[in-house]
């Protein structure tokens, strides 16, 4: 789906729904976590933002995206070296609203490392560049708690209290996720300055909340976390160890081994806090076990990591040393040109006056040239009548053709009709049904020779034959067959070998017949005794079908094979025919997406061979 709206929006020009198109692939494999097709679409849309001119989303890939998955993944060395490299690329191409994303995800990181102290440095500066500039951000209030969460981290409770009563005027009340972020924050702060009161009212909001805007249920998790730290301040540690297994219970879809670590903690804090110091204890343990070995799995991820980082500007400093050499050798190739002009400017001085000289020869001369350019522009001239001349006559022949044989075709038509009346109402005498019979095989001979000529000049003029009917293969073939029974000779046999039992295709089944109509009725004309097959197989590899016609008649020689496909050519001129049967065959079979030929390693007879698209049903 997202490829093809790329392409509908490439076709009617629209450059924002290309970059969104780009930028949806890309949260397809994001919440895949399909890390190699991140880092592929990544690119992807970061070059199709350049070349569109939108930044936004450019930023939006890397930091949004790429960056984020890192700290998802907990690579948190990998994510400080791209948002550093992001910073780079923003400052150097002066683009704010990616300054502020770059902050943010700065901060966001070191809140994952418990840093509360970078956190909130870069969480200021994210917020300073959205105010200096005049930023629109749906986000600000809610950075505004993340700001205050971190202050509170820091015991600064005034910074904390400056910045949430910033982030209460900026509110939006169409946004409940921004009430929800600075109320939280706010319960974290009363809970700091120990005025339990209020913050058991803003929890009380909190969950009128939730329930009013279903929307926020993914946040569910951060009530439960401020309800922990009610209980734990006002001593009801039941309630506060019933929250943290509510926590268990409802983040289990998507909750992290880390998140597991971060609740062993917490029990063993509420039972420290209760006095329970063994039960504490075996938290602690539990939690101090699980967190060394995903420290030393998190050293040796590290460790990897920085090998990456490495190798990646390893690769930069020798792209950096080629491009250098490239450049050295630039300028000694520029050195030698330049003393290449000098020379050759030095000849120029030399062949000058020899040039001068020749000058009053070359303008005796440019009359006598000019004089031939007219005759030139003349003959010029009357080529291209004559080429229009010739298109013109082309066409109306093409024309007369058409119309001439649509006039033929009509009294024809009504010969062969009256004909076959007069055979039909004298059946008795046998001289007049002899007569009538003669006039209309001679009749629908011309009639046939119109058709092949109508077939031509149609032929011509079209691209392809169009797929437009299913068929099934086996009773199409069949009545192939049953419409030359009457003409075969006596001492032939028809066989008709199907590979399939039963094949549904899609075709064009009448000029599918007239070509196979006509190549069994060649094999009829040419074939006095023996047999004549029809058998069609199946190429999978190259989804094609092959139909062979074969046949034990006089055969046609190996010279003549691409002869016999020209017009109007016939190896016999004295054998009835026209010479169009087996061009038209051909033609068709272009028309077709196919090939007809004669095999030329069959010798009992002719074996014409014809491939075709396999269009399945």
């Amino acid at each position: 789906m997202c490829d093809t709206l790329l392409q509908r929006s490439e076709e009617s020009g629209d450059k924002h729904m290309q970059i969104i198109s780009y930028c949806l692939k890309l949260d397809y494999f994001y919440y895949k976590n399909d890390e190699e097709n991140i880092l592929r679409q990544t690119d992807e849309v970061k070059k199709a933002c350049l070349r569109l001119d939108n930044l936004k989303y450019y930023y939006f890939a890397w930091g949004g995206r790429l960056i984020t998955y890192y700290i998802k993944q907990h690579k948190v060395n990998v994510a400080i070296y791209e948002a550093k490299k992001m910073l780079q690329d923003v400052q150097k191409r002066h683009y704010n609203p990616g300054l502020s994303d770059c902050y943010n995800i700065m901060a966001k990181i070191y809140v994952t490392q418990s840093n509360p102290q970078l956190a909130y440095e870069n969480f200021q500066k994210n917020i300073d560049v959205i105010e200096q500039y005049e930023l629109s951000d749906i986000n600000l209030p809610a950075d505004y708690a993340s700001l205050a969460q971190c202050a509170l981290d820091l015991k600064m409770i005034d910074k904390a209290e400056e910045a949430l009563q910033k982030a209460l005027p900026l509110i939006e009340d169409t946004t409940p996720y921004q009430q929800y972020a600075v109320k939280k924050a706010y319960v974290l702060f009363y809970l700091a300055k120990g005025d339990l009161a209020k913050a058991w009212k803003c929890i009380r909001n909190l969950e009128k909340m939730f329930r009013q805007h279903k929307e926020l249920a993914v946040y569910i998790v951060g009530l439960y976390y401020v309800k922990v730290e009610y209980y734990r301040a006002v001593g009801q540690y039941e309630m506060a160890l019933k929250m943290v297994y509510q926590i268990a219970n409802d983040s289990t879809p998507f909750r992290s081994k880390y998140m597991d670590y971060s609740l062993t903690q917490k029990l063993g804090d509420i039972f420290w806090d209760m006095k329970d110091k063994v039960k504490a204890a075996e938290y602690y343990r539990d939690y101090i076990a699980a967190t060394d070995s995903v420290r030393t799995k998190e050293i040796q991820n590290s460790a990897t990591e920085f090998s990456s980082i490495l190798e990646v500007e390893q690769l930069k400093n020798e792209k950096n040393a080629l491009q250098l050499s490239v450049q050295k050798e630039q300028l000694h190739i520029a050195r030698l040109i330049l003393l290449f002009f000098i020379v050759l400017g030095a000849l120029g001085g030399i062949l000058f006056f020899r040039i001068f000289r020749l000058n009053k020869r070359l303008k005796l001369s440019e009359s006598i040239v000019n004089e031939r350019n007219k005759e030139l522009k003349q003959f010029a001239e009357e080529l291209r009548e004559a080429k229009e001349r010739a298109e013109n006559a082309s066409m109306m022949k093409t024309n007369f053709i058409q119309n001439m044989s649509h006039e033929i075709r009509t009294p024809l038509n009504s010969i062969v009709g009256f004909s076959q009346l007069l055979a039909s109402y004298y059946e008795d005498n046998q001289e007049t049904k002899e007569f009538a019979s003669i006039i209309e095989m001679n009749s629908t001979n011309l009639l046939r020779l119109v058709g092949d000529v109508l077939d031509i000049s149609y032929l011509d003029q079209t691209r392809y034959i169009p797929y437009k009917s299913v068929v099934e293969m086996n009773c199409f073939c069949q009545n192939c067959m049953d419409s030359i029974r009457s003409v075969v000779k006596r001492e032939v046999e028809l066989y008709f070998k199907p590979s399939c039992v039963e094949l549904m295709v899609k075709t064009n089944p009448d000029r599918l017949s007239q070509i196979l109509n006509h190549l069994l009725l060649n094999a009829a004309k040419f074939t006095q005794k023996g047999s004549i097959t029809l058998e069609y197989s199946l190429d999978e590899a190259k989804d094609q079908i092959i139909y062979r016609i074969t046949d034990t008649g006089k055969g046609i020689p190996k010279d003549k094979h691409d002869f016999v496909f020209e017009r109007f050519t016939k190896l016999d001129d004295f054998t009835q025919g026209t010479g169009l049967g087996l061009p038209i065959c051909r033609l068709l079979a272009e028309k077709f997406g196919g090939s007809l030929v004669i095999d030329a390693d069959y010798t009992q007879g002719c074996c014409f061979v014809l491939r075709l698209p396999w269009v399945r049903a």
